[in-house]
């Protein structure tokens, strides 16, 4: 975006924003928005860290005034949260009044909650930082991502889980100030605990940049020809498709769930799918926690879904054929840190999916070890340190 289309995007925004700041106004002295606690995902979801955190508050915490956003043209994940009342849908006019007045702005994203560019809400309309930002993730950052998340995005408190994670996260590259980073654990980490496993593989890599257009740059579906010519497509239909897996899968009455990326989620049809044990997951029909949940193990290439997997005590495998130069490098270090086996070559890693068939999905002790280390929390108070957390901001 050029500089001369980026300052008449923000004036645009600024007009609205002062429209509407005038609006909420008029609402001000409603209970309705008195204290309120705004809670998002994406706007269209009810399934991660936010809509986890919404039900805690909701069924522990009714004293709370706390709202969920999500668009209701959404309907599985609309109606998931539904029954526990007090929704807003995304992009209203309630949306924009809801966010001027609450207190607390609590996203696992940055940039949906949010009505308006959020640097400029609070130059223009929060200089005193009346209104807290809490930044609830939606996994464990192990990457380098102080250009996204850094100090000038006004973040009042981010959510970490790990002993590393936390030291990244309060590193000088992020620039936070003392206190903002809290070690909580995330939301969703409170129903990893107990699960139920079916007879099924989880393949779930993590998305390319380059080859697609992502849902955040909001111009719609990328180049399908520009896809359907990268290795990240061909490696991963060529797996799918690998005649020795297919047969371990039938031999061993097992399931592969392929599910893409969020932001590969439209480009999936362009699959191969040649046997009935290959299932092409439909982020409207699947949910990944409990994919996650239900599933042996997991294969995954950089996706932070490691993290979950490696707290649930299961084997996962690293097929990295396809580098990821999106994100800068950071603390993790794949041959040190993993939670399974680094692999580069299709062969080596239907190889790897057997051995772990033949041993019943045990995790290989060096990685036990490895998980053990890594988390502080392995209880279901994940929601409760977070919402302590919120009500220190104001002490």
């Amino acid at each position: 975006m050029g500089v001369v289309e980026k300052v008449t995007r923000l004036s645009k925004q600024a007009v609205d924003m002062m429209k509407y700041s005038v609006i909420a106004n008029k609402y001000s002295g409603e209970s309705k928005y008195k204290n309120m606690w705004l809670i998002s995902e994406r706007g269209v979801e009810a399934k991660d860290n936010g809509y986890i955190f919404f039900k805690y508050l909701r069924e522990n915490h009714p004293e709370i005034n706390a709202w969920y956003v999500i668009d209701k043209s959404h309907k599985k994940d609309y109606d998931r949260v539904k029954n526990l009342g007090n929704i807003i849908e995304y992009g209203s006019l309630e949306h924009k009044i809801a966010f001027l007045l609450c207190d607390y702005a609590i996203s696992t994203h940055l940039g949906y909650l949010e009505p308006w560019n959020y640097k400029l809400y609070k130059m223009l309309l929060d200089r005193d930082d009346k209104k807290y930002f809490i930044f609830l993730q939606h996994g464990i950052i192990y990457n380098d991502l102080s250009r996204f998340y850094g100090k000038s995005n006004k973040i009042d408190m981010f959510v970490t889980s790990t002993n590393d994670e936390y030291k990244s996260i309060c590193g000088e590259n992020y620039g936070f100030d003392p206190g903002v980073v809290v070690k909580t654990g995330i939301a969703r980490f409170d129903n990893l605990n107990k699960f139920t496993e079916k007879n099924q593989i989880l393949l779930m890599p993590t998305w390319r940049d380059g080859i697609i257009t992502p849902s955040y740059k909001n111009k719609g579906t990328g180049d399908e020809g520009l896809f359907l010519d990268s290795d990240y497509y061909k490696v991963l239909n060529s797996f799918i498709n690998n005649k020795k897996l297919i047969n371990i899968l039938e031999t061993n009455n097992l399931d592969l769930i392929f599910y893409p990326h969020f932001e590969m989620q439209p480009y999936k049809h362009n699959f191969v799918i040649s046997s009935d044990r290959i299932i092409l997951a439909d982020k409207e029909d699947f949910e990944v926690s409990e994919l996650l949940k239900s599933s042996k193990m997991l294969i995954t290439d950089f996706s932070s879904i490691m993290f979950d997997v490696a707290y649930m005590g299961k084997p996962q495998i690293y097929y990295q054929k396809v580098p990821d130069t999106k994100y800068q490098k950071g603390y993790f270090n794949y041959l040190t840190d993993a939670f399974g086996d680094v692999i580069l070559d299709e062969d080596s890693l239907v190889d790897k999916i057997d051995y772990y068939v033949k041993n019943d999905f045990k995790i290989e002790n060096k990685y036990k070890e490895i998980a053990e280390k890594t988390f502080e929390f392995r209880d279901s108070n994940n929601c409760e340190r977070i919402y302590n957390a919120i009500l220190n901001l104001r002490k």
